[in-house]
């Protein structure tokens, strides 16, 4: 009970002294850590899933369409007309998955079935078949697509269709001499 109330004091004085300004805290006592990385802005998700959708459209696919951050987060959902609702799982874990192995998942399908001893990360959120691919700026991945909703070739080209679309927006890194 001593220490509980040890702690709560400890606490208490630190939320006070960050909160007020009235007692001084020295200045290694709270560090500020900034983090800078790069994303797509909402405008690319939609133009990019835009192109996924109509990419699907002209090969007679009714898509479901995700996008992540490179983290695997969902930013955008995209469920086209007459798609099976059901399959939006499907996407999201495709693009999950093209994010975090940085390749798309008809790549990672290849190596996998020419290496049957290759292991991918035991997540159970993955989903290696055709339909994820990541988006790149320079060599960094800055985010992913997901395709479901039709034939595996046909969502991998719609998938590609997307990434396509946002590779003039997203330019190599400078080379630094």
């Amino acid at each position: 009970m001593v220490q509980i109330l040890r702690t709560c004091r400890a606490s208490a004085a630190l939320l006070l002294a960050l909160g007020t300004g009235n007692a001084q805290v020295a200045p290694d006592a709270v560090r500020t850590q900034i983090i800078t990385e790069k994303s797509l802005s909402l405008r690319y998700e939609i133009e990019a899933a835009t192109a996924a959708v109509d990419a699907c459209a002209a090969n007679h696919v009714h898509p479901i369409v995700v996008i992540v951050d490179s983290r695997g987060n969902t930013k955008l959902q995209m469920v086209g007309d007459r798609s099976n609702y059901n399959l939006l799982d499907e996407a999201r874990r495709k693009a999950r998955t093209a994010a975090f192995m940085h390749q798309s998942t008809a790549a990672l399908l290849r190596a996998l079935n020419a290496n049957p001893s290759m292991r991918i990360p035991p997540d159970p959120e993955f989903l290696v078949i055709p339909g994820g691919a990541p988006f790149r700026a320079g060599s960094e991945v800055v985010g992913a697509i997901g395709v479901a909703g039709g034939a595996p070739d046909l969502v991998d080209s719609c998938a590609e269709a997307a990434v396509n679309k946002l590779r003039e927006y997203l330019h190599p890194e400078e080379e630094r001499n």
